[in-house]
C-alpha cells in the first residue's frame, strides 16, 4: 500500500482540489469564525442570566456530562464546544463548492465527480451536523439531543451509500464515472427509508449498536472494493481518515470519563472530538474523489475550474 502523503503526484492533487478553492476565500473563513465567536459572546453577555432553555425538557445532570463547565443560564451553555462545530460549516462549502464544480466539467473521474449528488450529500450532511450539534451544546434540551443525533446518523450513512454504490458496480462490471440513474435512484430511495426510521421509528436506544453496524458494513466493503481494486484511490486519505477518527474516539472517551478534564479550559476534549470528526470526513472525501484520479489529465481543465471556483 502506497501511502506518501508528500510525492509530485498527491501535492498536485492537493493544490487541484483544496487550493484552488481556499486560497482567495480564506479569509471568508476567518470573518465566519470572528463573527460566530462574536455572536456567541453577545448572547452570553448581555442576555445574561436567561431561563429560556428551561421551558425545555432535559436529561437529568445534562450539565455535568461533559467536562467543560456548563452554566445553565446561559443562552449558549457550551461556548467552546458550540463554537468547534464550524469546521463542519467549513466542510459544507467545500463539499457543495466541489458538486457545483463536477457538474459543469465535461469530464468525471470516477463515482463522485461523475454524480454530483453525492458532494451535495456530503455537503448537506455536515451543515445539518453544525446545525444539530450547534443546537444541542447551546441548549442541552432533549429534543435537540434527538437531532444532533440524527445528524449523526447521516454522517455515518453516506460512506456507506458510497460504498455499496460502488460495490454493485463493481459486481455489474459497470464503469464508475458515467451516471448510473437506475442504481443511484433505487439506493437514494433505500438509504433515505433507513434514515427516517432511524429518525423517527427506531427507539434512541439503539444508536450507538446501529451506528457501529454502519461504520462495521462499511469497514467490510471498504476492504472487499480495495481487495478487489487496490490501485484505484489514494490510500494516504484513508489512513487520515482512520488517525482522525481514531483521535476523535479517544477524546470522546476522555471528555465522558473526565480525563485531564480542565472545566475552565479553552480546549475541551469534546470540541477535539468535533474538530476531528470534522477532519475525518474531509479526508474521506478526499479519498473517494480520489478514485481513478489523474491530477496531470485534469490539469488541462483548468480554464473549467477557474471559470467556476473564482
Amino acid at each position: 500500500m502506497n501511502i506518501k502523503f508528500f510525492s509530485l503526484k498527491h501535492l498536485v492533487y492537493l493544490r487541484t482540489i483544496i487550493w484552488q478553492f481556499y486560497k482567495d476565500k480564506l479569509y471568508y473563513v476567518i470573518a465566519a469564525s470572528f463573527i460566530f465567536a462574536t455572536a456567541i459572546y453577545i448572547l452570553n453577555h448581555f442576555f445574561y442570566p436567561s431561563d429560556f432553555w428551561n421551558q425545555f425538557a432535559t436529561e437529568k445532570h445534562i450539565e455535568i456530562w461533559f467536562c467543560e463547565f456548563t452554566d445553565m443560564k446561559k443562552l449558549v451553555r457550551q461556548p467552546i464546544n458550540t463554537f468547534t462545530n464550524l469546521w463542519y460549516i467549513v466542510n459544507a462549502i467545500f463539499f457543495f463548492s466541489k458538486g457545483i464544480s463536477d457538474s459543469r466539467k465535461p469530464y468525471a473521474f470516477n463515482l463522485i465527480t461523475a454524480n454530483p449528488f453525492y458532494s451535495y450529500v456530503a455537503g448537506f450532511a455536515a451543515l445539518y451536523t453544525f446545525i444539530g450539534s450547534t443546537f444541542f451544546h447551546s441548549s442541552l434540551i432533549e429534543v435537540a439531543s434527538d437531532i444532533d443525533f440524527s445528524a449523526v446518523y447521516s454522517v455515518s450513512l453516506f460512506p456507506l451509500m458510497y460504498y455499496t454504490h460502488r460495490f454493485i458496480l463493481l459486481k455489474l462490471k459497470k464503469p464508475t464515472n458515467v451516471k448510473h440513474p437506475v442504481e443511484t435512484t433505487i439506493l437514494v430511495a433505500i438509504f433515505t427509508t433507513i434514515y427516517l426510521l432511524l429518525t423517527f421509528v427506531i427507539p434512541m436506544t439503539y444508536t450507538h449498536e446501529i451506528v457501529l453496524t454502519f461504520i462495521a458494513l462499511t469497514v467490510i466493503l471498504g476492504f472487499i472494493l480495495e481487495k478487489a481494486e487496490p490501485r484505484k484511490t489514494n490510500k494516504a486519505y484513508l489512513l487520515a481518515v482512520s488517525i482522525f477518527i481514531t483521535a476523535a474516539i479517544i477524546f470522546f472517551k476522555m471528555d465522558i470519563e473526565k480525563i485531564g478534564c480542565v472545566p475552565e479550559s479553552i480546549i475541551q476534549p469534546h470540541s477535539l472530538w468535533h474538530i476531528c470528526n470534522a477532519m475525518a470526513i474531509f479526508y474521506f472525501y478526499l479519498y473517494i474523489r480520489s478514485e481513478n484520479y489523474i491530477p496531470e489529465k485534469d490539469e488541462k481543465l483548468l480554464p473549467f475550474r477557474e471559470q467556476f471556483l473564482d
